[in-house]
C-alpha cells in the first residue's frame, strides 16, 4: 500500500511540474509586461526621502534624478547603475529634464531657480532665476527650448497667477511668459515640437509653439487638480491624471483639438502622480500612490465603456511613485519612488520581434560596459 502512494505521490508531482512549467512557457511567450532591471539609492535619506523625477537621455544610455529631501541632482549609467556624478540643489529638486543634443540637464528646485548641468561633467553652466516655485519644466524634443512652469503664488491683491517661461537654450534668454492662472504640474512638449501642453490646477492648456498663443483649453464641469499630462505620440490625443476633493487616481483622455474628453475611468481610486505613453503608440502607463504600474492597450480605453476598459499589466513596484519615463523607442522605463529609489525597468511588449531585439540592444550594451 505504501509503494502505490509513493508512486501515486510521484505521478502528481511530475503532473505537476509538468502543468506548471507549461502554464510558465505560455506567459513567457510574447505576454505584455514590465521586468526589473536594477534598483538604486538616489535620496540617501531612504524612507524619509523621496525621488521626484527621473528621465532618460535621448540616446538612453544615462539618467538623471532629482530629489526631494536630500536635494541631490544624479547622473546614472543606464546599462548598469553606476553614478556618473552627483551635485546639489539648495532645495528640493521637483524636476529634472534633458536638453535633446544631451549636452545639458536642467533642474527645476524650490528655492525658485533652475540649474543648468553640463550632462557630461555635472558642472554648473546657468543658473535661471524665477519668482516662484517651480514644478514643471520640460525641453523641446529637436530644438533648444527649455520651458518652465511656476506654482501660483498670490502677489498683491490680485488672485494666484502660475506662469510657463519660455527660454532659448543655451543662451540662458527669457523668449516669452505666458500666464496659465494656476499652478502649473507638467510640462510637454508634442512628438513634433508644435505645440506645447501645461497640465495644472484646474484646468490643461495646449500652446501653439510658433507664436505661443493658446490653442486650446481643457477643462471639466468640475474642479480636478491635474497632477501629470502627455500627448499621443501622434498628436492627437492627451491623457491626464488628476483628483477632485472626493476622488483620486482620475484617468482623462481627450481628442485635444476638438475639445471632446472620450474617456474618464480610475482604476485605484489612489492619486496618480504621472502618467507616461509608450513611443510606439499603443500603451499608455500610470503610476502614483497604489504600489502598482499600470498599463493599458489604447485601443481597448478607445473601445470599451469607461466602467469595462481592462487593465493590460500591472507590475508591484513597491513604495509610491512620483513619475514614470519611457526611453525614446520604448525598451525602458524608469520609475522615480518616495522611498528613496530609482529602479529600471525591461519593455516586454507583444511583439515577438520587437522583443528579441531589446534583448540584443541589452547584451550589446552590457558588452559596450564590460570593455571599458
Amino acid at each position: 500500500m505504501k509503494s502505490y502512494r509513493d508512486k501515486k505521490t510521484v505521478l502528481i508531482l511530475l503532473l505537476f511540474f509538468f502543468t506548471t512549467a507549461t502554464y510558465a512557457q505560455q506567459y513567457l511567450n510574447f505576454q505584455l509586461r514590465l521586468e526589473p532591471v536594477w534598483s538604486r539609492v538616489a535620496d540617501a535619506l531612504g524612507e524619509t526621502g523621496s525621488v521626484e523625477s527621473a528621465e532618460f537621455s535621448a540616446d538612453g544610455k544615462f539618467i538623471v534624478s532629482g530629489t526631494k529631501f536630500d536635494n541631490s541632482v544624479i547622473m546614472w549609467r543606464t546599462s548598469d547603475g553606476a553614478e556618473v556624478w552627483r551635485s546639489y540643489a539648495k532645495m528640493e529638486v521637483e524636476r529634472v529634464g534633458w536638453s535633446a543634443d544631451g549636452k545639458w540637464v536642467a533642474a527645476a528646485s524650490e528655492d525658485r531657480v533652475v540649474t543648468v548641468f553640463d550632462a557630461k561633467t555635472g558642472a554648473v553652466f546657468k543658473v535661471l532665476k524665477h519668482t516662484d516655485g517651480i514644478d514643471g519644466l520640460t525641453w523641446s524634443n529637436k530644438g533648444s527650448v527649455l520651458a518652465t512652469g511656476e506654482e501660483g503664488a498670490q502677489h498683491g491683491q490680485g488672485p494666484p497667477k502660475g506662469v510657463v517661461r519660455i527660454f532659448d537654450m543655451p543662451s540662458g534668454k527669457e523668449m516669452k511668459v505666458l500666464e496659465f492662472g494656476s499652478t502649473v504640474n507638467e510640462l510637454f512638449f508634442s512628438t513634433d515640437d508644435q505645440y506645447l501642453l501645461a497640465v495644472g490646477h484646474g484646468m490643461i492648456k495646449v500652446y501653439k509653439v510658433a507664436d505661443w498663443s493658446l490653442a486650446q483649453t481643457l477643462k471639466l464641469d468640475y474642479y480636478v487638480t491635474f497632477t501629470s499630462g502627455v500627448f499621443s505620440p501622434d498628436g492627437q490625443y492627451v491623457a491626464a491624471v488628476g483628483s477632485t476633493n472626493e476622488v483620486r487616481g482620475n484617468i482623462y483622455v481627450w481628442d485635444w483639438k476638438s475639445g471632446k474628453l472620450l474617456k474618464h475611468f480610475n482604476h485605484t481610486g489612489k492619486k496618480i502622480e504621472s502618467i507616461s505613453w509608450h513611443p510606439n503608440g499603443r500603451y499608455i502607463a500610470h503610476a502614483g500612490h497604489d504600489p502598482y504600474i499600470y498599463v493599458y492597450r489604447v485601443e481597448e480605453v478607445l473601445k470599451h465603456q469607461n466602467d469595462n476598459i481592462p487593465i493590460a499589466h500591472q507590475v508591484w513596484a513597491g513604495d509610491h511613485a512620483e513619475y514614470i519615463d519611457f526611453n525614446a523607442d520604448g525598451s525602458f522605463l524608469v520609475s522615480a519612488h518616495q522611498n528613496g529609489l530609482i529602479k529600471l525597468w525591461v519593455w516586454m511588449g507583444e511583439d515577438s520581434d520587437l522583443n528579441s531585439q531589446r534583448h540584443s540592444k541589452v547584451s550589446k550594451e552590457q558588452a559596450e560596459t564590460n570593455k571599458e
